[in-house]
């Protein structure tokens, strides 16, 4: 590979040592030079490109990105239904939908349909019917955790007003206790797991178009967090034909899904499983756990009372509260134990309190000074949880793009008042903790870009994604390069030595207003030296 230097710019190595440069040379596949270093260590033979004031960032790294899933949600497979105003365009859009036995949609929400928004109409498999009369369809919600089915798919599904909820699932039924077609939770999989998947080919040829998609915004890097045997398998099949466009770090489940792992399985799981294999490209980096649900489906484990008088619960296996946060502790302890490190899916504050209780219990019977266990969303969290983060060296992993997509749901749900509080990078920074941002596609469009807008207080497309204590455009940025990296233990940097990742960004997004950010694109995308 011959080497590359790109000279004449500003070079943001986001190493505290090193500072902007105007110069970098990448030399088989890492950082080998800086500044005008740079420029007397390349060869005569070396690839030289003209910056010519242009900003060069680390590569971008989402640290919660769905990257099969995300695939899958493409025109080619699914019928987007995330612009859909009202029932009237969910039936325009579903009319267009792929030739198939099944429908499947992706991407409705209760606040941006209208009727369902005002209350006029509820999800219900009978308006489905109406629409796509006997091929079974099945709708999957934005935030993942419910679906919207029809009867032709509860009946391939033998879904009667006879059948029980799951655990950690429940069926939603009308007055006469007759199933509406909506799923939430574990219940989804009584449908969604008979849709019939994809060609081998179909698929890897979609994962392979999803990461040229987000090369072009500069990414190169991505934790994929529930990935399970089946797909794990695919991403090394893809490595082996030389067909990976980013670094993917695979955190491994079993499960899903269902968000319920029992104690016992887990043990089996990683006690059979070789943690080991991989390199620098494709890697695994711990497993999946669920603490608990969503605020949007009153699923999130809340210390203060949805409206409804509940207060959500954990997903856990157990009948009541205490068998599941017993559960909960020795879910993080048999992956503690083995030196595996968790993230947990967390959104309520109540669990979130739960799940620092549980690290902290593990880490206190069998210290693991550098475990870098993490919670993902930490959507509410407690004041008196920051510290306990940093001090435990737990890392969170937000959603800042949810505070736009997911916002006017929210709030329904929650109020203004409580949703203010969502997400709160500037408070986790302050108190000394690791925090990484990340989209979490399909729930989002994945978009480095409105992750750093929204969290920096740029005006953003509602007045849901509005923070009230901005971050700096720096600290916005490390969201998604160092942050990241901390977790997988890389760097996130341009420093020496460290892997030739990188973005020629035609907008420096350190000063660029706030229109220019999100126009941002990389004009060069570069992956260990190899031009993308």
């Amino acid at each position: 590979m011959r080497d590359l230097l790109l000279r004449g710019g500003v070079v943001r190595t986001l190493d505290p040592a090193l500072g902007t440069v105007s110069a970098v040379l990448v030399s088989d596949g890492r950082v080998a030079a800086l500044g005008d270093d740079a420029l007397a260590a390349a060869s005569t033979d070396a690839r030289i490109v003209e910056l010519d004031g242009r900003t060069v960032l680390p590569g971008l790294n989402d640290a919660h990105l769905h990257l099969a899933f995300h695939a899958a949600a493409g025109p080619e497979f699914c019928v987007d239904l995330s612009t859909a105003a009202d029932l009237d365009a969910v039936a325009r859009a579903l009319a267009g939908a792929p030739e198939g036995e099944w429908i499947v949609g992706r991407g409705w929400r209760e606040t941006t349909v209208a009727e369902f928004a005002d209350g006029r109409a509820m999800p219900s498999r009978t308006w489905l019917d109406g629409v796509t009369g006997s091929r079974p369809a099945v709708l999957h919600h934005a935030s993942s955790h419910q679906v919207w089915c029809n009867s032709a798919a509860l009946a391939r599904a033998g879904i009667t007003a006879a059948t029980r909820d799951p655990v950690a699932g429940s069926l939603v039924r009308d007055a006469a206790g007759e199933p509406t077609g909506v799923l939430v939770e574990s219940a989804q999989e009584l449908v969604a797991g008979l849709v019939p998947p994809p060609s081998r080919e179909e698929r890897l040829d979609a994962i392979v178009r999803a990461m040229a998609r987000l090369n072009g915004l500069g990414m190169t890097s991505l934790t994929d967090p529930i990935v399970p045997p089946g797909l794990w398998q695919d991403y090394r099949d893809l490595h082996a034909a030389d067909r990976l466009r980013m670094r993917v770090t695979a955190l491994l489940h079993w499960n899903w899904p269902s968000p319920t792992t029992s104690a016992a399985d887990l043990a089996g799981f990683l006690d059979s499983t070789d943690f080991s294999v991989g390199d620098d490209l494709l890697r695994i980096g711990g497993i999946k756990l669920f603490a608990d649900g969503v605020p949007t489906h009153c699923t999130a484990w809340m210390h203060t009372q949805y409206a409804d008088g509940g207060h959500g619960s954990l997903v856990t296996a157990g009948e009541d509260d205490s068998a599941r946060l017993a559960e909960l502790h020795e879910l993080v302890a048999v992956a503690h134990r083995r030196r595996v490190r968790a993230q947990v899916h967390v959104t309520g504050d109540r669990a979130a309190d739960a799940v620092v209780d549980a690290i902290e219990a593990a880490q206190a019977a069998d210290p693991w000074p550098d475990a870098r266990h993490a919670l993902i969303h930490g959507t509410f969290l407690s004041p008196d949880v920051l510290g306990r983060l940093a001090r435990g060296g737990i890392g969170v992993i937000t959603s800042s793009l949810m505070r736009t997509y997911s916002g006017p749901s929210m709030v329904r749900i929650l109020g203004a008042a409580r949703w203010s509080s969502a997400f709160p990078a500037r408070a986790l920074l302050d108190h000394g903790v690791m925090v990484a941002d990340s989209s979490d596609a399909p729930v989002t469009v994945p978009d480095w870009r409105r992750g750093v807008a929204t969290f920096t207080g740029s005006p953003g497309p509602n007045e849901f994604s509005a923070v009230s204590s901005p971050l700096t455009r720096e600290e916005a940025v490390r969201l998604w390069t160092t942050g990241p990296a901390w977790l997988e233990r890389s760097s996130g940097t341009l420093s020496l030595g460290a892997v030739g990742d990188l973005a020629v960004l035609d907008h420096d997004p350190f000063t660029a207003s706030g229109l220019d950010l999100l126009r941002t694109r990389s004009e060069l995308t570069v992956l260990g030296g190899r031009v993308l």
